[in-house]
C-alpha cells in the first residue's frame, strides 16, 4: 500500500481529522489504510465507510448525536455506551471487513492493562471502546474482557502501518502550546493529558513522512464541541499548508 494515515486522540479536537481529510480529498490524494485511537478511530470509521468528511461534521453536529453528547459531557457519573453503539450501527458496516479500505483501532484491555489493536470483526463496539474515556463511560465489554479508551496507552498509533505502507501521514491534534505563563484550575486536567501525550508522540514524529500537528488547537479544549466548524478549518488549513509536499504523494 502506498499511502496510510495515524489518526490521534483528542476528544473534540478531532474534528481537525476531518478538515484534514477534507483536504485529502480535495487535493486527491489517496489514503490505503488507517490506524486510529479514539477521535482518530471515529473520523477513520466514518471515512472508510464512504461518508464524506463535509456530511461526517454535519452529522455529529446533529441534534441526535452533538446535542446529546454536549449533555452526556457534563454528567458527573458513569455513563453506559450501549445506546452509543447501537447509534453508529446506524452509520458503520457490521464488520471491519466490509469497510472501504484496511482500518485499526487502538484499545485499552482495562482487565489485562495492555494495549489491543483491531482491525478484523465487529466494528462498532471497538470503535466506542476505543472512544471510551474511562470514569466517564463504562467499559465496552466484548470477546470476555472489558476495552476503553485506546489513548491511555497509545494515542498515536503509528506501529500497525510500519512496514505495510511507503508514506505514513500522521494527524496529531494536541499541540503542546507553551505560549500561556499562566492556566486557570479548569484547564489543568487538559492541560496535564496533553503534556503525558507529548513524550510519546514526540519519539514517533520521525516515523512519518508529513507530520501535520495544527497548533491552533493550543488554545481548544478536548470538550469544546461547540467549535466543531472552527476545529474543522484549522485541521483543513494546517493540511493544505503543506500542500506541496503531500501532491508529492498521489
Amino acid at each position: 500500500m502506498k499511502n496510510g494515515l495515524v489518526l490521534s486522540g483528542g476528544g473534540a479536537r478531532g474534528f481537525a481529522h476531518l478538515g484534514v481529510l477534507q483536504a485529502l480529498d480535495e487535493l486527491e490524494i489517496h489514503i490505503d489504510a488507517i490506524s486510529g485511537t479514539s477521535a482518530g478511530a471515529i473520523a477513520g470509521a466514518f471515512y472508510f465507510s464512504r461518508h464524506k468528511p463535509t456530511e461526517i461534521l454535519k452529522f455529529i453536529q446533529s441534534y441526535r448525536v452533538y446535542h446529546w453528547a454536549r449533555f452526556l459531557w457534563r454528567k458527573p457519573g458513569i455513563l453506559n455506551m450501549e445506546k452509543i453503539v447501537q447509534l453508529l450501527s446506524n452509520y458503520f458496516p457490521e464488520t471491519f471487513e466490509k469497510l472501504d479500505r484496511p482500518l485499526t483501532i487502538a484499545t485499552t484491555d482495562i482487565i489485562s492493562g495492555k494495549l489491543k489493536y483491531f482491525n478484523s470483526g465487529k466494528l462498532a463496539p471497538v470503535i466506542c471502546a476505543s472512544a471510551c474515556i474511562p470514569v466517564l463511560f463504562e467499559p465496552i465489554k466484548f470477546e470476555g474482557s472489558q476495552y476503553v479508551d485506546g489513548g491511555l496507552l497509545n494515542n498515536f498509533p503509528v506501529e500497525p502501518l510500519i512496514g505495510k505502507v511507503e508514506n505514513i501521514i500522521g494527524i496529531h491534534v494536541n499541540p503542546l502550546g507553551t505560549e500561556a505563563n499562566h492556566f486557570q484550575l479548569k484547564h489543568i486536567p487538559d492541560r496535564s493529558v496533553t503534556i503525558m501525550l507529548d513524550k510519546d508522540v514526540r519519539e514517533k514524529e520521525s516515523l512519518c513522512k508529513i507530520f501535520i500537528e495544527p497548533k491552533a488547537l493550543t488554545n481548544i479544549g478536548m470538550l469544546d464541541l461547540a467549535s466543531a466548524d472552527k476545529i474543522f478549518k484549522i485541521g483543513y488549513d494546517a493540511a493544505m499548508e503543506r500542500k506541496a509536499e503531500l501532491l508529492e504523494l498521489r
